[in-house]
């Protein structure tokens, strides 16, 4: 992988900062991979294991079928140095195959589950760490994908405690990405396990199945960094004074999750910076890129400190202002989740509002320094942005919605139908993931609910017709935007 292109910049918010006082001055750190192509196999090979809920919910709309082509088509697509393992559980686990299954039996085993019981989520997914630690290498990265419909019913069922074994297995090199299919399983639970391993929560309707379990594959395939971590060094005079980030802190700085592709990974840190003990007429920082304990490439960046005037007439660099603005959106999101378990929405408005008006800002100082990045990088991060504005403009809606008639009986749906797309679009702004055709229907979904709910309540409750009528307008030119 020594030859893999792969880069670290350090990205000052301007190129000076005050000579005269100490002051405090934002830095974005980004790694960016580039191979030539996305379907490219770069990594190493993978010990990959396929976790799947065969609770009595799966049987419906074919999800169990879907689920079991899919590891089908997995299995015929693997390499002869990768490891492939499929767990199924209910209320009991079974290991369908492991690596030691003779090829031939593997899709007659496969096509042979059969729907059970009850959702133990925990023992499953358990079963499935145990088999990939029990025929990992060293020249295996390991991959779980956790695929449930249901409630998690029996066993372990605090996310605390599933996020503490899952942050061990990814020191271990084990990552596990989760999907929630439907209206009835723990998001929370699913959130908390992708997010302490380096994987990505998925939410999907009833269908979608198939493709997500496909785009977990092909990423698992373009591997470039499995667990990268990035140190930050300081000079004299120079110290964190905030994290503008929610990186896990470890020996050699802050992990980062598995970098694939053409991927791009970004996070920034408040400094406070002290001229007086710097003692010179500018200082250096410096990053180094490390995958595991093997230092893969390092780069530093050179900071002038100069008078006041020259510091706040200098341009304000538009991606460490977009680093930052997501991650104080990110800090409200926790505020609305809390919000949202206690069924407190009358303060949302507000917040989303500032969301909106967060982005929109962000917005504005990415199309005022265009000319600072390459159009690439600038697409990307404008797609990202925008992304997240019309997914707060919708959540607006949602909100007021609910706020409204939160008593009536379709709302309840809808605000499950809300939270899990709320979840699903944080984790991936979380882990700057790529969007994907499945993020845009995750809002699509919401609207459509939103929009079904509404059509509900009109027939039900003729004397707010008006009202509902308008939202349900303002509903439709939403969708209509984004389709």
């Amino acid at each position: 992988m020594d030859d893999l292109p792969i880069e670290i910049l350090v990205l000052p918010e301007r190129p000076a900062a005050r000579e005269d006082e100490v002051t405090e001055f934002d830095v974005a750190v980004e790694v960016r991979c580039r191979t030539a192509e996305a379907t490219d196999r770069r990594g190493g090979a993978m010990n990959l294991c396929l976790v799947i809920d065969r609770s009595g919910s799966m049987a419906g709309q074919d999800k169990l079928e879907v689920a079991k082509r899919s590891c089908v088509d997995i299995f015929r697509r693997i390499t002869g140095d990768d490891l492939f393992t499929v767990v199924v559980f209910d209320s009991a686990v079974q290991v369908v195959v492991n690596p030691q299954t003779p090829g031939a039996q593997v899709e007659e085993k496969l096509k042979a589950i059969r729907p059970g019981g009850a959702t133990n989520l925990s023992l499953g997914w358990y079963q499935g760490l145990l088999e990939l630690q029990s025929h990992m290498t060293d020249e295996h990265y390991g991959r779980l994908i956790l695929l449930s419909d249901g409630l998690a019913n029996e066993g372990e069922t605090k996310k605390a405690a599933l996020a503490s074994v899952a942050s061990r297995a990814r020191d271990e090199g084990i990552t596990t990405s989760t999907i929630g299919i439907g209206g009835d399983f723990q998001e929370e639970i699913l959130d908390a396990i992708a997010t302490a391993s380096g994987g990505r929560f998925w939410y999907i309707s009833e269908s979608g199945i198939d493709t997500i379990l496909e785009e977990e594959f092909r990423s698992a395939l373009t591997v470039v960094l499995d667990r990268p971590k990035v140190e930050l060094i300081l000079p004299d005079g120079v110290s964190v004074s905030e994290e503008l980030n929610s990186l896990r802190k470890t020996s050699r700085g802050y992990a980062l999750r598995p970098l694939k592709g053409q991927d791009t990974y970004n996070f920034a840190v408040r400094l406070q910076i002290d001229p007086a003990h710097v003692g010179t007429p500018d200082f250096t920082l410096r990053a180094r890129l490390y995958d595991s304990t093997r230092e893969v490439t390092s780069t530093e960046q050179t900071i002038t400190l100069a008078p006041q005037s020259e510091v706040v007439t200098s341009p304000v660099h538009p991606l460490v202002n977009s680093v930052v603005e997501q991650y104080r959106s990110s800090q409200t999101e926790e505020k609305m989740l809390e919000d949202m378990d206690s069924r407190e929405l009358g303060g949302m408005k507000e917040m989303l509002e500032a969301e909106v008006a967060r982005m929109k800002r962000a917005e504005a100082g990415l199309l005022a320094q265009r000319s600072m990045l390459d159009p690439t990088r600038w697409q990307a991060e404008w797609d990202h942005l925008d992304h997240h504005l019309s997914m707060s403009e919708t959540a607006m809606l949602v909100n007021e919605l609910m706020r409204e008639y939160f008593d009536e009986p379709e709302i309840q749906d809808l605000f499950n139908v809300w939270r899990k797309s709320f979840m699903h679009e944080k984790q991936r702004k979380r882990g700057f993931w790529r969007l994907s055709k499945r993020d845009d229907e995750v809002e699509v979904l919401l609207l459509v609910e939103a929009i079904g709910v509404t059509d509900t309540l009109i027939q039900r409750l003729p004397d707010s017709r008006a009202d509902l009528e308008q939202k349900r307008e303002s509903l439709r030119e939403q969708l209509a935007r984004i389709q």
